[in-house]
C-alpha cells in the first residue's frame, strides 16, 4: 500500500493554471502542503517537469498561488509538486487543510517535514 507523507485533501475546486505564457482554466481534484492534482485540460502539450504556476482561489482575500513542476501526466489527470509557496498561500493552505483533515495536527508536522526537506535542498 502507498504511504503518503502528505495528506491528500479532496478538494474540488476551479483553477487557473500559468504556463509558457498561456493561461489555462481547469479543477482541482485535491490539495496538499506537498502539491495538487488536477483535471488535465483539453488538449495540452504538457510534459514532465514543465514548469505550472497554479491560482486556487477560495474568496477575495483568500488565494493560494503555487509554483509546481508537473510530476504525473496521463490521459485525464496531471499530477503536481509544489515548488514554491509564499507565506500567504501557505497560511490560506494550511487552513483550509485543517479544516478538512481528521487530524488537524498532521498538518504542524507536515509543514515541519516540508520546510526542513527544503532547507535540506538549500544546502
Amino acid at each position: 500500500m502507498e504511504q503518503r507523507q502528505f495528506h491528500r485533501v479532496h478538494f474540488f475546486q476551479r483553477v487557473q493554471v500559468k504556463t509558457n505564457d498561456r493561461v489555462y482554466e481547469t479543477h482541482c481534484l485535491d490539495v496538499s502542503m506537498r502539491g495538487l492534482l488536477l483535471v488535465r485540460p483539453e488538449n495540452v502539450d504538457w510534459k514532465l517537469e514543465q514548469g505550472l504556476h497554479v491560482t486556487l482561489t477560495l474568496a477575495e482575500d483568500q488565494v493560494i498561488e503555487m509554483d509546481c513542476s508537473l510530476v504525473h501526466i496521463d490521459e485525464d489527470f496531471v499530477g503536481c509538486v509544489c515548488d514554491s509557496l509564499d507565506l500567504d498561500s501557505m497560511i490560506v493552505l494550511r487552513r483550509l487543510l485543517e479544516l478538512n483533515l481528521v487530524d488537524p495536527k498532521a498538518i504542524n508536522r507536515e509543514l515541519a517535514e516540508l520546510i526542513r526537506s527544503n532547507a535540506l535542498r538549500a544546502d
